[in-house]
């Protein structure tokens, strides 16, 4: 759905950009809106291609985060087992775990890791006399992070589970990626609950009286009241969808 909305946004701001770069140029509308609807395709042609490649039928990162929080902790422990097999001494000591005497502790939360979860790590590297850990999260946070390097005894690295990605995929060990494939009206439907709201509707109504008001001291007023008009009807489907949902 994300990338859904991207390139919704990525359309819609590169069919404006190429309307602004045509304005000047001596055309009629029509013409204007056919070149800027043109460019926009080349647009969104390229930068799909550039942007949202091909894995290869990998899993991607994202969607490996996403594996981790549903699969948990165990899932996190056995990947990075796995990866040191027999070259490093891995131990698992149940609410963390070590790597050749440096601890682990693993995060697979959608919430960001509480600063009194670190305090908690914090103090049983302490107990243990462990100088430097790590927390791997699914979750990041800057304050989190400006909070760690408060500590001084013990080093704590804060940091995401990329690296262990990174060398699931070198190894070709990553979860086989499941892939459904979502039907046309099922993705019409879930952009149109994501869209047109009822916030969303009063934002519209907002922009639509607004240009009415514009309309009456402009003498542009034919486009005010067409872009008026345009809002005027996403403001109705909004709170019709919202009516429907309710």
């Amino acid at each position: 759905m994300a990338v859904i909305l991207d390139l919704i946004l990525l359309t819609l701001t590169g069919f404006a950009g190429a309307y602004v770069a045509v304005y000047f140029l001596p055309l009629s509308l029509p013409f204007r809106l056919i070149l800027s609807a043109l460019i926009t395709m080349l647009i969104v042609g390229f930068a799909r291609k550039l942007i949202f490649k091909p894995n290869g039928g990998k899993m991607s990162y994202r969607k490996y985060v996403t594996y981790l929080i549903w699969q948990g902790e165990d899932c996190a422990k056995n990947a990075l087992k796995s990866l040191c097999a027999d070259k490093r001494d891995f131990r698992d000591m149940g609410e963390y775990v070590t790597i050749d005497d440096k601890a682990v502790f693993l995060w697979t939360k959608y919430g960001a890791i509480s600063a009194d979860t670190m305090v908690k790590f914090y103090r049983t590297c302490k107990s243990n006399n462990i100088s430097k850990a790590y927390i791997l999260t699914t979750n990041g946070d800057k304050k989190t992070t400006a909070f760690i390097k408060n500590f001084g005894d013990v080093a704590l690295i804060y940091t995401n589970f990329k690296p262990i990605y990174n060398a699931l995929k070198k190894r070709e060990a990553l979860p086989p990626d499941s892939k459904y494939k979502i039907s046309a009206k099922q993705t019409l439907s879930m952009i149109l609950q994501t869209a047109f709201t009822r916030k969303n509707g009063f934002r519209f109504i907002g922009v639509s009286l607004l240009l009415l008001a514009i309309s009456f001291v402009t003498p542009f007023a034919n486009y005010y009241i067409a872009i008026a008009s345009v809002n005027l009807c996403f403001a109705i489907a909004c709170m019709a969808i919202s009516i429907k949902n309710s």
